[in-house]
């Protein structure tokens, strides 16, 4: 039998006892030079090490770098960046976020910057086992409150981390009182289609007599962040073509180098909604329901707030209509200038890739915007 107690306490962020130790770490490491000088562009790299120097806690950690690595990167590589829902949620009250995923870092990274500049605290985040590379990657999720989820294995490896993920978030929550931040599936969304997995809930319930009184006391909310240019939407492109035809392999550092990406490539706008929290539906809606329904209807009623948060885009309605070789958008969300324009900044986009046939990328890329159109169509309340 796994020792679930001895996993949640290796799986746990750093605590304010061991900040100071970790941002010495950081400290001392060149690749943490080339992060001051674009968080502070206007201070020297011995400055900007000063005056973090004497941090001695998460939330001191968090006010004064991530807080500004957040500002400087939406000011820096977006056109605008918007948030709603804040009145949703409650400052004392702990939640489950559940998200849709579109950049390794920056989904959540985004929301703690809302919830602190908000006056809340932060929330804990999964940070995929998968993409602990160095000390210094280690060091720097953890003191940014992430905890190690743990990927792949074998069958039986599956189902123990998922009694491991599940005890680690219900323990966060109830017991620690700590909002948690989680994906709404596995990796990325890739072709721009985003869906809750049902073994996400199944995961945050196995074990439980009472699914719904479990899943009640998550205090789930939906979170929907959208940009109007997908980060790594050429590379994610590319991997989607190639898994057609067997499975993916990522290359060494490929997960990296798309940390980084996502982190410098322009984005244009970006928007963050935050849902209401499902309390309410899951009491009218949830009590008479089978385990295998509770989980079909948590899924659907997470995908319906998160569609309904989209903040659609001219990009977004031109490629629904080539993928339907309409003109429903046409004039009402877009011109021809914009239409062509799009073409060419695809096109710019599909010269980075030499192993796949250029107008295959150039499609795959126009499924990926037109997807979220479709989604809202099939889910929007207010059409």
């Amino acid at each position: 039998m796994i020792d679930i107690v001895k996993y949640i306490e290796n799986m746990r962020p750093h605590n304010n006892n061991e900040a100071s130790d970790a941002m010495h770490r950081m400290l001392k490491c060149k690749e943490f030079e080339s992060v001051l000088k674009f968080v502070f562009p206007n201070m020297s790299v011995d400055q900007s090490k000063k005056n973090l120097a004497d941090v001695g806690s998460i939330e001191d950690f968090q006010y004064k770098f991530s807080k500004y690595a957040v500002a400087e990167i939406l000011n820096k590589t977006s056109s605008g960046f918007s948030y709603s829902g804040i009145n949703n949620i409650d400052c004392n009250t702990p939640y489950l976020f559940i998200s849709n995923h579109r950049d390794i870092v920056l989904d959540s990274a985004i929301l703690q910057y809302v919830l602190i500049t908000n006056g809340h605290k932060s929330t804990q985040i999964t940070f995929g086992s998968n993409l602990m590379s160095s000390q210094f990657v280690i060091d720097m999720g953890k003191i940014n409150r992430m905890f190690t989820f743990f990927r792949g294995g074998s069958r039986n490896d599956i189902y123990n981390n998922a009694l491991i993920h599940s005890a680690y978030i219900k323990n966060a929550i109830t017991n620690e009182r700590q909002s948690v931040w989680i994906a709404q599936r596995d990796g990325r969304t890739k072709d721009g289609n985003d869906k809750t997995q049902i073994s996400l809930l199944k995961m945050l319930t196995i074990k439980e007599k009472d699914p719904v009184t479990a899943i009640r006391n998550l205090n789930i909310v939906p979170l929907s962040i959208f940009y109007e240019i997908e980060p790594c939407d050429i590379f994610k492109a590319r991997e989607s073509i190639l898994s057609d035809k067997q499975k993916y392999i990522k290359t060494e550092n490929e997960d990296f180098i798309s940390v980084l990406t996502g982190i410098t490539q322009y984005k244009g706008k970006i928007h963050l909604t935050i849902g209401k929290p499902l309390n309410d539906f899951i009491d009218n809606n949830l009590s008479a329901l089978n385990r295998n329904n509770v989980h079909k209807e948590m899924c659907d009623v997470i995908d319906s707030q998160i569609y309904n948060g989209y903040e659609l885009t001219k990009w977004n309605y031109i490629s629904y209509d080539i993928c339907n070789s309409s003109s429903i958008f046409f004039d009402k969300k877009y011109s021809h200038e914009d239409k062509k324009m799009m073409s060419d900044m695809f096109d710019e986009k599909v010269k980075k890739i030499n192993d796949v046939e250029a107008p295959l990328l150039k499609d795959r890329l126009i499924k990926m915007y037109a997807m979220p159109v479709y989604n809202a169509i099939d889910y929007l309340t207010d059409n």
